[in-house]
């Protein structure tokens, strides 16, 4: 998200392949197309915004993916979140994978603590028989 005064022109710059600047919406008065052709890494699209408010745009190939924005023009625009942005938790493990993964573990941990006991105190002890 970006907030610019009114009469900036904003540049997208594509980085990867097969992308696109769709509006979800434009303030009333504004003209606003974006660019729906989907293009490649390389390739720009500008645009001056004159009119003040919110626009709103996604990604129309990986909308589904989080990828969109918005940009403010001019002073007063209440502003929200629309996506995007990373972070987040990740997806929540189920309370029984946690207790099998941990008990895998220790299980692991065992096996290697015997295995290290019988090969470092492990043989005959017994007296030799070889004369």
């Amino acid at each position: 998200n970006v907030w610019v005064d009114a009469g900036t022109t904003v540049v997208f710059e594509w980085v990867s392949n097969g992308h696109n600047v769709v509006p979800e919406s434009v303030p009333e008065g504004a003209e606003w197309a974006g660019y729906e052709s989907l293009e490649d890494d390389g390739f720009t699209y500008e645009h001056a915004f004159e009119t003040g408010g919110m626009y709103p745009y996604f990604c129309s190939p990986h909308e589904s993916l989080g990828m969109k924005g918005a940009i403010a023009v001019g002073d007063g625009v209440e502003t929200e979140s629309v996506g995007g942005g990373g972070g987040g938790g990740g997806p929540d493990v189920p309370d029984a994978a946690k207790s099998l993964g941990i008990a895998a573990g220790f299980a692991m941990a065992a096996t290697l603590g015997l295995a290290y006991f019988f090969i470092k105190w492990g043989g005959n002890y017994g007296e030799s028989d070889a004369a």
